[in-house]
């Protein structure tokens, strides 16, 4: 099937990325210095040389048997000092107290996320086994997990949480309170001393980014029909994010490797520990803060855009620098949103006769965890 030729501008319009240009390189050539100045009489380098060693020793066993002592008390007594200082017991306070209420915010989340038994999840992992490790990512490690009942789980454990407490507050905050098809469904949570685990429904063909580029000994296969369907999803998940009522939630994270395909490759938005919510911007008037928002919801719009991008040419595209830091700002303003995105490809699939039934469903409010889109 011929790409089709709305789909490719489409591409150029999400993306937006100026062009860099060549870097020249410039050599500089020193010409050689006088031969008058290298030649020097042989007996004075050698004693002048000699003298010098001599000299450098003596000073060097000087100072190592007077003074490195010294500094090395003087080091100990100021570290003393320093650990002392009422900055130092501040920030160490200021961390305790951080830490204290990322787990009394993840307490609280209860009412959003299921809390689960940490037996039950070991027993259901077979203790975390390494026959049922699926993945490894850089907040943890996943595990398959199997339920009395014969459903199929995934689960990721964070075994050093305390540096990961705001993404995982994050992640439990905005699955907790979504629920969309395209969106991972989470299933709850577990806190056990350091340990957090997050449980979601499992995803049967794993992610995007193993379809697009596999490797030799598992080849894999992704017809235009399914990429198209693909694409169509993450859009409306997409959408489903930034045209809330109450405020856009903005991903911030987007890529092939956070997106998860089911059984029938429907795609599945995950990784949502930089996720964000921004309120309605009459709450913060400015330019500057309008700006900022637009910006970060535009930079969601450019991952999918770089997504795209791979679906089309299967170029893999972590390996290419396509920050959208360095495009100008009049570049930032001419993306679609994800709506009008949403809404062009579907109507590209409605012309390439692929078979998409689901309708973006537009709610005045953002759904709770009970309801379906």
């Amino acid at each position: 099937m011929a790409l089709d030729a709305k789909l490719a501008l489409l591409l150029i319009h999400i993306l937006s990325v100026a062009g860099n240009g060549y870097s020249s390189l410039q050599e500089n050539y020193y010409g050689s210095e006088d031969e008058h100045r290298k030649k020097l009489d042989s007996s004075f380098k050698s004693g002048f040389a000699t003298g010098y060693a001599f000299s450098s020793v003596s000073i060097l066993a000087i100072f190592m048997s007077c003074c490195v002592p010294w500094a090395r008390l003087n080091k100990r007594r100021r570290n003393k000092i320093m650990m002392k200082t009422p900055m130092m017991t501040s920030l160490m306070e200021r961390r305790e107290k951080k830490i204290k209420e990322a787990n009394e915010q993840i307490c609280m989340l209860e009412s959003l996320v299921k809390r689960l038994s940490f037996v039950g999840i070991r027993n259901a992992t077979a203790n975390f086994s390494q026959a049922n490790k699926i993945g490894l990512g850089r907040m943890g490690t996943m595990y398959m997990a199997t339920l009395p009942d014969g459903r199929f789980l995934s689960v990721k454990r964070i075994v050093d949480s305390q540096q990961f407490e705001e993404q995982i507050v994050s992640e439990l905050k905005t699955l907790g309170t979504l629920k969309h098809k395209n969106l991972l469904p989470l299933f709850g949570f577990c806190v056990e001393s350091n340990t957090r685990l997050l449980v979601y429904k499992y995803m049967s063909n794993g992610n995007l980014f193993d379809w697009i580029h596999p490797v030799k000994h598992r080849r894999k296969t992704l017809q235009w029909p399914l990429r198209l369907k693909i694409a169509v999803g993450v859009a409306r998940g997409l959408a489903r994010l930034h045209h809330g009522c109450r405020g856009q939630v903005v991903h911030l994270n987007i890529s092939s490797k956070c997106i998860l395909l089911d059984k029938n490759f429907e795609p599945k938005l995950s990784n949502f520990g930089k996720a964000m919510l921004i309120m309605s911007m009459s709450n913060s008037p400015g330019v500057h803060n309008e700006f900022c928002e637009m910006a970060l919801v535009k930079e969601d719009v450019h991952g999918f855009g770089v997504v795209l991008l791979e679906l089309i040419t299967g170029m893999d595209c972590s390996k290419i620098n396509f920050s959208s830091n360095s495009i100008l700002n009049e570049w930032i303003d001419r993306r679609p949103t994800m709506l009008q995105v949403y809404k062009d490809i579907k109507a590209i699939t409605k012309r390439c006769e692929v078979v998409d039934d689901s309708e973006i469903q537009m709610q005045p409010e953002i759904c709770p965890a009970t309801s379906q889109d």
